[in-house]
């Protein structure tokens, strides 16, 4: 059985995933750059097949490292030169956020042949068409309710600091709860605008950190995945370390 591991660092916090025959054993988020309980985590299941690293901000040396202790030649750290198995068709790959290309591999794993939108739901928002030819296909970047709310205070005069936790009524009764259904209630709106976008058969996706905030608000069908940033690294990962044949 093929042990894997994942580390996801974004905007805000570092995930690690361990994985066994493609399903998480073991799970550990971290706002801080912390590694005695990640070097535990990378060693407490037994050896490791293979590692995989990716950041959408400068590399964390000291976990990179981590994942060349344990693995060493079997870690990978996903850049915009590593080998895919997907295609992308976006004007400038080198550009697209690493956290983008894996959520759209892991779509083209999790649903093979299918017609997608990823909603990638954190600090920011992606939604990402994923095509049934294995290929991403563009998609739009928005901000993420935090960082709605925070914008309504630091840019008007009376508004105050509002957290994205908290009561979400069908309309706000007070200021608070008004910015707080303002914030919320435009991410469900912009997700029924991708929604009817997609053929009778076409799945929207959601993922990431404030998926399990919104879902409950859609008045609609989505499938929700917070592992699919990890599953789709896992299938980088995997890609790249199969056999390569000669003729």
């Amino acid at each position: 059985m093929a042990l894997y591991a994942s580390i996801d660092q974004g905007n805000t916090a570092t995930k690690l995933t361990v994985w066994r025959d493609g399903e998480p054993v073991a799970r550990l988020v971290s706002r801080t750059p912390g590694n005695v309980a990640m070097q535990h985590a990378l060693t407490a299941h037994g050896p490791l097949d293979g590692a995989i690293y990716c950041s959408v901000r400068p590399r964390n040396e000291v976990h990179w490292q981590m994942l060349r202790d344990v693995c060493g030649d079997s870690a990978l750290e996903l850049t915009h030169s590593t080998p895919l198995p997907i295609e992308l068709h976006y004007d400038t790959p080198h550009t697209l956020g690493l956290d983008r290309i894996a959520a759209a591999s892991g779509a083209v794993a999790v649903f093979p042949g299918r017609e997608c939108i990823v909603a990638d739901i954190g600090t920011a928002i992606t939604y990402d068409s994923v095509g049934p030819d294995a290929a991403f296909h563009g998609g739009n970047i928005a901000p993420g309710a935090g960082m709605r709310l925070r914008a309504m205070h630091a840019y008007t005069a009376a508004l105050p600091k509002v957290d994205v936790d908290g009561p979400v009524p069908p309309r706000g009764t007070d200021t608070v709860t008004a910015m707080r259904c303002g914030a919320l209630m435009g991410i469900v709106a912009e997700l029924a605008w991708y929604r009817d976008r997609l053929p009778d058969d076409g799945l929207l996706v959601l993922t990431g950190g404030r998926a399990a905030t919104i879902a409950p608000l859609l008045p609609f069908d989505a499938v929700v995945d917070t592992d699919l940033v990890g599953r789709g690294l896992i299938s980088i990962l995997q890609y790249n370390l199969q056999p390569t044949t000669t003729e």
